[in-house]
Order: C-alpha cells, then sequence, then structure tokens
C-alpha cells in the first residue's frame, strides 16, 4: 500500500483521533448513567437516628449495587454474581428525598458506582457483562386521559413528568424531549399516536438517532391501573407492543406510572443486553481496510466503531488519501462482533485474508 502524502490539517486531526482510538467517547457519556442506580427507597428504624441513618445508607448502596451487577449481566449468571462489599465500589451517593424521627430514617438515593472497578470485578469472576448502549433513545411520552383528549406537550403531562423522573435509563440511555418549539413542530401527539414515521425519523435526527419509541400510556378502564403501548422505530430495543399495569394497594396513578416507567426501562436493557454480552474469554481481532474519500469519511467510520463495546480498541496500521488500515481488538462470539458493527452502520465484506469495512447506506 503506498504511503503518501497528507494536508497539515489532516495529519492534526488525525493526530488527535489516533491519541483517543482506545475510547469510546460516544457511549463513554451513556456509561456514567448506566453505572447509577436511582430510585433506591430506604426505610430503617434503629436506636437513634444517626444510626438509623448509617444503615440505611449502607444498606441502600448495597442494594444498589446488586441492581446494578443484575443490570449489566443475565439472569443466568445471577445466582453466581461475587458476594462482595458493595460499598466499596461506590464512588458517590445522593440523597434524593429524606425524613426522619428520633428513631427511624426514610429516604431515597441516588448511587454511583465505580465504572472501571465494576468491569474490573466482574472479569475477573468470568461473568460476562453487557456495556452501555451508545446510541441515544428517544422516548415520546402521549397521554391519554379518560374521557379526554391525547396530550405530548402540553401541560400537564404526568407520564412525561414519569419519564423526566427516571433521569436517564441505564444501559439505554433514555432522552425525554423538552418540549420546546422544535420538538412541537417536529411530532404532535396525533403524529405520535399514528405512529408517523416520517416525524419520529425527524425526532430522532435532532438527537442524532435513529431509535424512537413513543410510550402511550391512559388510566385503564374503572381507574383501577395503567395501560401503556409502545410504537417503536425498527432498531430500537422495545420489551413489548401493549400490557396493563394494574394497581397495587395504596398505589395511585401517579406511583403506578412512574412504576411503569422504571420497568419499561429494564425491559428495554434486557432487550439490548442479550445480544450484547462481552464474553472476555473469547478475544480475538480483525484486520478490516477502510475505504476513504476524504477526512470526513474517517469521522464518520471512527464515531461509529466508537458506538460498539464488543470493539475494545484498535489500531491504525497504515493510511492511504484512499484507505486506511486498521486492527480491530474484539471481545465476543465473531458473529456477534459483526452483528454489533452492522448495528453501528458498520458492514464487513470478506477479503483475502482481511476484511473491507465501509459504512452502511442510511445511517
Amino acid at each position: 500500500m503506498p504511503s503518501l502524502r497528507f494536508p497539515r490539517a489532516w495529519l492534526l486531526s488525525l493526530a488527535v483521533l489516533v491519541m483517543v482510538c482506545a475510547v469510546s467517547p460516544v457511549w463513554a457519556q451513556a456509561a456514567g448513567d448506566a453505572f447509577a442506580v436511582r430510585g433506591v427507597d430506604v426505610d430503617v428504624t434503629a436506636a437513634n437516628p444517626q444510626a438509623a441513618k448509617e444503615q440505611a445508607l449502607a444498606e441502600g448502596q448495597e442494594r444498589a449495587f446488586r441492581t446494578l451487577l443484575e443490570r449489566l449481566t443475565q439472569p443466568a449468571d445471577h445466582a453466581r454474581l461475587p458476594k462482595v462489599d458493595g460499598t466499596l465500589y461506590v464512588r458517590d451517593f445522593s440523597v434524593d428525598q429524606e425524613r426522619s424521627s428520633a428513631t427511624r430514617y426514610i429516604a431515597t438515593l441516588t448511587v454511583r458506582f465505580n465504572p472501571t472497578a465494576v468491569r474490573k470485578l466482574l472479569q475477573g469472576e468470568g461473568i460476562a457483562y453487557a456495556e452501555p448502549r451508545g446510541r441515544v433513545l428517544v422516548v415520546v411520552p402521549v397521554y391519554v386521559p379518560t374521557g379526554g383528549r391525547a396530550v405530548l406537550w402540553d401541560d400537564p403531562n404526568p407520564w412525561r413528568d414519569a419519564w423526566n423522573a427516571l433521569g436517564g435509563g441505564g444501559l439505554v440511555p433514555v432522552a425525554v424531549p423538552p418540549g420546546d418549539l422544535a420538538d412541537v413542530q417536529t411530532i404532535t401527539a396525533e403524529r405520535a399516536l399514528a405512529g408517523d414515521v416520517q416525524a419520529m425519523q425527524s425526532m430522532g435526527a435532532r438527537w442524532r438517532t435513529s431509535d424512537v419509541v413513543v410510550a402511550v400510556a391512559s388510566p385503564s378502564p374503572g381507574g383501577k391501573g395503567l395501560d401503556v403501548s409502545l410504537i417503536a422505530s425498527p432498531s430500537a430495543p422495545k420489551p413489548f407492543d401493549s400490557i396493563a399495569y394494574p394497581l397495587t394497594e395504596g398505589e395511585n396513578l401517579d406511583a403506578v406510572m412512574l412504576r411503569a416507567v422504571r420497568d419499561i426501562s429494564r425491559g428495554m436493557d434486557t432487550v439490548f443486553k442479550q445480544p450484547n454480552l462481552l464474553a472476555f474469554d473469547r478475544v480475538g481481532s480483525l484486520s478490516t481496510l477502510v475505504p476513504l474519500a476524504g477526512l470526513a469519511d474517517w469521522l464518520n467510520v471512527r464515531e461509529r466503531l466508537s458506538q460498539v463495546p464488543q470493539v475494545r480498541r484498535w489500531e491504525l496500521v497504515s493510511l492511504s488519501k484512499a484507505e486506511a488500515a486498521l486492527v480491530l481488538h474484539t471481545v465476543g462470539e465473531h458473529d456477534q462482533v459483526v452483528a454489533a458493527l452492522q448495528r453501528a452502520g458498520l458492514g464487513l465484506e470478506p477479503a483475502e485474508g482481511y476484511w473491507i469495512m465501509r459504512p452502511v447506506s442510511g445511517r
């Protein structure tokens, strides 16, 4: 492969890219969210308020750690998850709500864990886990009140409030549009209910994603629960088409909405997780040749590679104005790696002793 001279701007940009090639910046932003556990409720009674608070905070962190490990791993491995002191893996925590009495402490916590330490723990135990999804999923929450018209951006919309309270999601990062003028002009409640493909695509484009889910909620007949249906773009991780959430004892409609939102988020994680588990006992490499027409092509390929957790790092072997030669260092089965690249918009074509990798049109 001939070595060619590049413009200085090309080389400066390329130098920066090579320095960060081992990092996945697109999904790195989602990683912090995936390693945070929100809505951890604690309620402890002890001899005095300080003792109750200390015990509650410790128990909450331990419970959050278990929740995190189960979030990252498959159900078949939950029984053999390591029994360690979860507080050692806590990066920080915050108290979202609290109240106390002379002997009792009640609070809701958000606990954030050290991603590097948690990954090292699971790798050391030989347990496969999934990295956070690189592409955000946009949720468009439509609420249909009993006897009323569907609402999306108008207030009140308690269903949108419930999604905002989720705080971002888990393995699948969730974004709820703020309802600004651009959102209002992009999709209406009526177009969302109709599953208008063009409107959903336009909404996704604002977030640089092809994944949009219209989540429709309405009170069940007689006010005994909440009926939820999901309308999703083809590549979005959709856990179900429709489901009913009955009210539990002491639960009101706002509470069942929060429960439904958390359940849907967990379901999205489950759909995403299974094909994306990283088995670190299966490592490999792929020699690839990437056709290039210019710097824009290189930036496009580099961004898409950053969305593939199965590609742990890559090396730039050689460059020309027409192509780049890369070695991808991967984890997981070969078919899993190829499928993950495909989902990120990178297709592989076999050649003699290497692979040709190029962006898939339409992504």
